[in-house]
């Protein structure tokens, strides 16, 4: 929006929508036909155009506005969002993604209309819409069930935004240091300026806010003995502020009558003590006026971080021992730090129960520190009490059972309600008489245990007090709280940065990873990482929580999910938040783009370990004998001209596989005279060597034959006597190898005297062959196992009697059948009856034919066969 718009916002909503009810009532009186019309008048159809054009830029114009992607593709008509009914409702490739940049630019819409409405400027307004936009509700009260009891958790609709209305701006950035708010120093005992390294910070933001509030020193010199912390530079060149009260505060000496014996005094009752709600200045200066004449003040805070990133203070409670006051800490933010008259006095006793965050607070918002502070949180750990809350000590030292339930509520609530302005007020209204209590039962345990060592478990008073090993002072335990307490008040706000590369620190990923109890893969981890520095991002700049933003538990489900388009975002992440719905095109692409990049990242080291692979195991390489000391050709050294023909040779190959590891696939060249001993021994080995090899019948004993057998050749040895025994079938070649080509025929006789003259069958060794032909040496044959229909003693048949089977016999499976015997089918075999040798008595002159004994009882049973 434009400052025009917002100053004259009426007049400029007002002409927003009657330009918008004018186009619509003109598009509306365009008739059904148009098309027709432009084709009759020249001067229509030109006009038509343009305004088409002209609509066609403004819609692409939203449309990127609402993508937020300026290389997204344009509209190029109304046929890329258009819905179509033929037969059933079809979307364009383009409408999802129209109206998802819709969504998108009405939320951003309403978020600029409650930053309008919202303003100081807008209060006024008296119209419905403006009450309903920019009115806080009434206070809605939710009752959230715990495991110590319920919650009531106190919050309101459409309330406005306290930190918009700020004097001072929210300064989210991890790139700046927090700076001061003071601009005096109360009950000072050093000036403002002192232990600030100027000369270090001039050129940086720092130093410039520090030169435009008249505190920088110029000389740039640190006095001695300050005691100051040292800044930290980081890595900007900036540099972290000291305690401007760290002097006071370490220097500090409580007064005498602190250490002095107590009475405790009662509180006054709850409806006579005077209370005052505190928003306004005069109100303010009224209750500084009555503080600074009460020697102790009873102070706390209540904060609010869920919708700002750092957060803010709410209100302060204080109370004196006569009155209770809550200060409207979001009225009076930029007022606020005259507390320090009050807090700074090291006079005045500043009771606080768990200031860690407190002090804290004070610092970041008011500007206000603490010098003098007496904390009943760490009284309880020195007297080593059960429990160490307020809510306890509340019910040990007063009898009041503090009502916790509204620990949840909204603080930023206004006017608030009666019960939330009574929770405030009793978490001071008690604190000095606890802090009376508890001070003078230190004194006391502290006189009472002087002397006595307390490390001993055995000993009578082990456990009395904590944090002491041995009693030396009646002092000791009191003042033992009084320098936990000062360690307290020197703590200060530091701005919490962020590391996108390691996610250290209170909200970096990898705290948030290690609660996660479920791994992810790479490129869900690339997606998390992402869309946590997405989100702390957009809180920075939103001033709200990461919380708001998007809940851990969302943010773990869109990590695992990793959706790339706006729709399946906003599905998985139900309710959607605000932020999320209003980002969900930018979030969906910054998804897609994490995860190609682990992709491509995880492609990369793939790559890197499959070469880092490669080079340390390099791959198999088959390397011949010969390779590395002579060229191949050596391997045959001397030809085995005495075992193998040139016909036979030619045979071999015409047979061989082209995979033949052998001798190689490829053909041998001329022999060469070998020279190294590796070829030698190759030669050598090769000579003993078994080479089988299919070659016609003919070659070898000249048969007619055509069939093909398997010949072995091995070195000569003498052949055993031959013996008559019946040959196995031998083996026939498959069809598909066709019969070497040889020359023409001679005569027989010279083919067998060329053959055999070459062959040398002498050194062939047929003593299998001839061996397998011999029937002794042919084992006999298992006896057929005994069937009914055969007596039992019936002599086994001999050898000699067993005719000797042809293999080659063309008909086996007639051969087999004549000899099986006749089996009976299944439908012929009758079922065995049921025999009980007792029934029978005729069978007990008979040898038992089985015989058993029950293993569990011992009797022996006896079975007869059958006869």
């Amino acid at each position: 929006m434009t400052d025009a718009f917002v100053e004259n916002f009426d007049q400029s909503l007002a002409a927003a929508f009657g330009a918008l009810v004018r186009a619509t009532k003109a598009a509306g009186r365009l008739p059904a036909d148009v098309a027709f019309h432009r084709t009759l008048d020249e001067t229509v159809d030109r006009r038509l155009a343009r305004t088409g054009e002209r609509v066609l830029h403004a819609a692409n114009a939203l449309w990127m506005q609402g993508r937020g992607d300026p290389a997204a593709r344009a509209i190029a008509g109304v046929d890329d969002v258009a819905v179509t009914h033929d037969g059933a409702w079809q979307t364009a490739p383009g409408f999802r993604a129209v109206v998802d940049a819709v969504d998108t630019l009405l939320e951003r819409i309403d978020v600029g209309l409650d930053a309008v409405l919202k303003t100081d400027a807008h209060r006024h307004r008296t119209s419905a819409a403006a009450k309903r936009v920019g009115a806080q509700s009434a206070p809605l009260v939710t009752t959230v069930p715990g495991a110590r009891g319920d919650f009531r958790l106190v919050h309101a609709q459409n309330m406005p935004r306290p930190q918009l209305a700020f004097a001072d701006a929210v300064d989210n950035s991890p790139s700046t240091p927090f700076v001061w708010k003071l601009r005096s120093k109360p009950h000072a005992r050093v000036p403002l300026d002192h232990g600030l390294p100027s000369a270090a910070v001039a050129a940086t933001p720092l130093g410039r806010h520090l030169h435009a509030l008249g505190i920088a020193r110029p000389d740039g010199v640190t006095p001695p003995g300050s005691g100051a912390a040292t800044p930290v530079s980081g890595d900007a060149g900036l540099a972290a502020l000291p305690h401007p009260y760290e002097f006071e505060i370490r220097n500090h000496e409580p007064p005498a009558w602190l250490l002095d014996s107590v009475v405790p005094q009662e509180p006054r009752a709850w409806d006579a003590t005077p209370f005052a709600f505190v928003d306004t200045r005069a109100q303010l200066d009224a209750m500084l006026a009555h503080l600074d004449t009460a020697r102790e003040v009873a102070i706390d805070l209540e904060h609010h971080d869920y919708r700002s990133f750092q957060g803010f203070t709410c209100l302060v409670q204080l109370s004196t021992r006569t009155h209770d006051f809550v200060v409207d800490a979001l009225a009076l933010r930029a007022d606020l730090h005259e507390l320090n008259a009050i807090t700074a006095d090291p006079a005045r006793l500043k009771v606080f129960h768990g200031a860690e965050s407190d002090i804290v607070w004070l610092q970041r918002d008011f500007g206000v520190y603490v010098v003098g502070m007496f904390d009943t949180y760490h009284a309880s750990h020195v007297l080593n009490m059960p429990h160490h809350s307020l809510a306890h000590l509340l019910a040990e030292y007063c009898g009041v059972r503090a009502d916790k339930r509204l620990q949840l509520a909204d603080w930023r609530i206004r006017p608030l309600p009666a019960e939330m302005l009574a929770y405030a007020r009793s978490d001071t209204h008690y604190l000095l008489y606890v802090c009376d209590r508890m001070r003078a039962e230190l004194l006391e345990r502290g006189a009472r245990l002087v002397g006595t060592s307390l490390a001993d478990p055995d000993a009578a008073h082990f456990g009395e007090l904590a944090g002491i090993d041995h009693v030396t002072s009646a002092l000791q335990p009191l003042e033992l709280v009084l320098a936990r307490s000062q360690a307290t008040a020197l703590k200060t706000h530091v701005k919490e940065g962020y590391d996108a590369e390691h996610g250290l620190g209170a909200g970096g990923w990898a705290r948030l990873l290690r609660k996660w109890r479920h791994a992810l893969a790479p490129a869900q981890l690339a997606v998390f990482r992402a869309l946590h520095q997405w989100r702390d991002c957009v809180a920075r700049d939103e001033d709200e929580s990461v919380r708001y933003v998007l809940p851990n538990h969302m943010l773990f489900t869109l990590a695992s999910k990793m959706p790339a388009e706006p729709a399946p975002l906003l599905a998985a992440c139900q309710p959607t938040p605000p932020l999320l719905r209003l980002h969900a095109a930018d979030v969906a692409r910054l998804i897609a783009r994490a995860r190609a990049r682990a992709d491509a990242r995880q492609a990369e080291f793939r790559d890197l370990a499959q070469a880092a692979h490669d080079e340390a195991m390099p791959p198999p390489v088959h390397t011949r004998f010969t390779d590395q000391d002579e060229p191949p050709a050596q391997l045959s050294a001397e030809p085995a001209a005495d075992v193998l023909t040139d016909e036979l040779l030619r045979a071999a190959q015409s047979l061989a596989k082209p995979h033949a590891t052998l001798f190689g696939s490829a053909p041998h060249p001329a022999p060469v005279p070998a020279a190294s001993p590796a070829a030698e021994r190759a030669r050598q080995i090769r000579a003993g060597l078994v080479l089988t090899v299919a070659a016609p019948i003919r070659v070898i004993s000249g048969a007619a034959e055509p069939e093909f057998t398997l010949v072995t050749a091995k070195r000569a040895k003498p052949a055993p006597a031959a013996a008559a025994v019946a040959p196995k079938p031998a083996v026939i070649l498959s069809e598909s190898f066709q019969s070497p080509p040889t020359r023409a025929a001679p005569p027989a006789a010279a083919k067998r005297k060329s053959t055999t003259e070459a062959l040398d069958l002498s050194a062939i060794d047929l003593s299998d062959h001839e061996s397998r032909k011999s029937p002794e040496a042919r084992k006999p044959p298992k006896p057929r196992k005994r069937t009914r229909t055969q007596s039992s003693k019936e002599p086994a048949p001999s050898a000699a009697d067993v005719e000797a089977y042809d293999y080659r016999h063309d008909a086996v499976d007639d051969a087999i059948g004549e000899t099986r015997a006749p089996q009976p089918s299944k439908k012929s075999k009758k079922k065995k009856a049921n025999f009980d040798p007792y029934a029978a008595k005729d069978t007990f002159d008979k040898r038992p034919n089985r015989s058993r004994v029950n293993n569990k009882s011992g009797n022996r049973s006896l079975s007869y066969k059958k006869a």
